[in-house]
Formats: structure tokens, sequence, C-alpha cells
């Protein structure tokens, strides 16, 4: 089934803003709401987007709320999210999608974010956004801002990026729908309704601040779940902080998925620049895209 894409931005548009998951930094977040008027865009605050639970942006009814107004309303042309944290796994099941598939809109975060990105995919085969919150549109070193601009103002289909020779793990061409985001998010969410449908896909993954055990026992989930065996490819974005606190349990990323991928076939490649990392790209999450290690090229194709 070919994925819906959102219509593109404009200026003028009016954008929902959310945050499904932690607290919103004030100042941050002013700057990037700031950032998108100044580029004529109408943001739309969540009535409770200001508000603090604890680790959360707001009751989980109140994020709810603003998120489920933004997607019922087709005046809104976009939702981004404000920042990530902790919060959209626990009110994913209770948001209703459904107006969505009449009126497809763009989805924009990552992080927590991709808890949203799975459903949205999985129950409606619309493609979203990974790429900066809100809280980092003020601080251009945070996100690469031509490709931001260049994936949400077209149609997705000249999107392309090109690859170092040391990046790739594993030679080859592989083609699928892009799936993935955080990886704890998406090792959290295998079992449910919500997962990302990684069969025939292309996996994108990244992480930050977990150490190479916890890499390594995620991994390890996602091949005993069955879930790295008829991928098509796989994308590893930056990981930040993602060191051991001891040296002395230091491990290599490579080794750690020569372990997880023995016996697959299909291409492979790390330090994609994409993730809790500086100067971070824009992905088309559900769009399908070609991944070829001989041309050093990730690309957007078909239809």
């Amino acid at each position: 089934m070919r994925a819906l894409w959102p219509p593109p931005l404009l200026p003028g548009d009016r954008i929902g803003i959310a945050a499904p998951g932690g607290p919103i930094r004030k100042e941050s977040f002013e700057r990037g709401v700031a950032y998108l008027e100044a580029r004529g865009f109408r943001p739309v605050l969540g009535e409770h987007v200001g508000r603090r639970h604890g680790y959360l942006a707001g009751t989980d009814d109140e994020r709810l709320a603003d998120l489920g107004a933004f997607v019922s309303d087709p005046g809104i042309r976009a939702i981004w999210c404000a920042r990530g944290g902790y919060g959209s796994p626990r009110i994913v099941a209770d948001l209703d999608l459904d107006p969505l598939r009449r009126h497809p809109k763009a989805l924009i975060g990552y992080s927590d974010i991709t808890a949203l990105h799975a459903a949205v995919f999985r129950r409606l085969r619309l493609a979203t956004w990974h790429g900066p919150l809100i809280s980092e549109l003020g601080d251009p070193a945070l996100y690469d801002e031509p490709s931001l601009w260049k994936a949400l103002s077209g149609d997705g289909k000249d999107l392309a990026w090109p690859l170092p020779a040391s990046s790739v793990h594993h030679a080859g061409v592989g083609e699928g729908p892009l799936v993935g985001g955080c990886l704890s998010l998406l090792v959290a969410l295998v079992g449910t309704p919500y997962e990302a449908p990684m069969d025939g896909a292309i996996l994108f993954w990244e992480e930050v601040n977990e150490e190479p055990f916890r890499i390594d026992r995620m991994l390890c989930h996602l091949r005993l779940s069955g879930r790295l065996r008829k991928l098509r490819g796989m994308v590893v974005g930056r990981l930040v902080g993602c060191v051991a606190k001891d040296p002395q349990n230091e491990m290599p990323l490579r080794e750690i998925l020569e372990t997880h991928l023995a016996g697959t076939d299909y291409p492979g490649v790390t330090a994609f620049p994409a993730g809790h990392c500086p100067g971070k790209t824009t992905l088309p999450l559900g769009r399908t895209v070609r991944l070829d290690t001989a041309a050093l090229r990730l690309a957007v194709s078909g239809p």
C-alpha cells in the first residue's frame, strides 16, 4: 500500500503546537515559535502546552486533548511537537487518528514522538517527518535548516542524502518504507498495536545516553522477536552520549551489530546525521526509500 503524503507547508498555514511528552522549556520554546512566525506561519498553541505534571507536560487527559484537537481540525496543516522527553506512549491508545485519513497533515518531531510516528504509519500509512522539535528551531546549530524546509515545502520526490564511505557497515541495495526513530521507543512498542511495521522496511534508529550494553540488549530484543529478520536495510543514526561509564565495558557498535545482524544480507550504514545530534537531518518516515551503498546514497524512491 502506497503511503499517504502530507500536504506541503506554505507561509500562512496554521501549525498546531502540542507537547505530548515532557514539559517545555520556556525560553527555547518561545524562540521556536517566533522562528515559525518569522517564516510567515501561524502557530497555534495547544491549550495546555505550558502545563507540567512531574516529568510530563500536563496530565494524560490534557496532553491528549491538545493533540486530538489538532488531529481533528481540518484548518491545521501540521502538528509540530514542542519537545521529546517522555509521555507519548501513555496517550497513543486513546488518540483518534481517523480524521487524518480525510485531512492528512504533517507530524513533525523525534525522540519520544517515535511512538506517534509509528502509530500513525501503522494505522493510516501516513508519512511523517522525523525532524527537529519546536524547542530546537531557534538554534540553527541543532538542525539542518535546508533539509528541513526542502522536506516540508515539497512533495518529497527529490529528497536524497549522501553517505560517507566510512559509514557502510554492510554493502548492498535495499528498498522499502523508512520506519523507525529512537531505539528505546521502538523496542517499547514491540508486541503492541502501535509498533512500526518492520517487515520489508528500511529501519532507521538512533539513541541518546544509553550505554553499549543497553544498545546491545535492545537490538537483541528486536532480533529475538523476529523484527530484524525481514528488513531490507538498516540506517543507524547518531548515538549521542552512548558510551560506557566504565571504560572496561566499552564495545564498538560494529561488533554489536555483527552479533545481531548475523545471517542477514541487507545493506546497513551507521553514523547517519539524524537523531539527538547537532545538524540533524529531516527524514520522511513512511515514505519508500532506496539505500544504495555503492552509490553512497539514501533517497526517496517511487511515487
